[in-house]
């Protein structure tokens, strides 16, 4: 199913500078946006949590076509999986002000990290899809 193939590096890319929105504010401002909407509205969050967790289910399911049937592309699936809950988790709590601000200089590194490690999965999804990525 190829829909979910470009549903699932759409999502990539998009988890990818919702990491990376802290660090390169500049470069990648248009994000600073969806980050806030994703903050203040909670449908949206929930949308945004519903569709990750349906886009790596389509994921395992419909792989590629050299992939194996049940187990596709397993790597981009659990890392969809993992980062709807890391941002339902992270916008929906409500924390002081204080806590916020230290909270968000110790995991700046963190989620950086994060960042190009979910940029490095989308690139070798979308350069070579026939890649089984288990």
């Amino acid at each position: 199913m190829i829909q979910q193939y470009f549903l699932s590096i759409a999502y990539l890319i998009l988890v990818s500078f919702l990491f990376l929105v802290d660090s390169y504010r500049r470069q990648i401002s248009f994000a600073i946006r969806i980050k806030g909407a994703l903050m203040e509205n909670r449908k949206l969050l929930d949308a945004f949590f519903v569709s990750g967790i349906i886009i790596s289910l389509l994921a395992l399911f419909f792989p590629m076509h050299p992939g194996p049937v049940i187990l596709g592309d397993l790597i981009p699936a659990l890392w969809i999986f993992y980062s709807a809950f890391f941002f339902r988790f992270r916008y929906s709590e409500k924390r002081s002000e204080q806590g916020e601000i230290f909270f968000e200089t110790f995991t700046q590194d963190r989620t950086t990290r994060l960042g190009w490690i979910t940029a490095l999965i989308a690139a070798v999804h979308f350069i070579i899809p026939q890649f089984v990525l288990l």
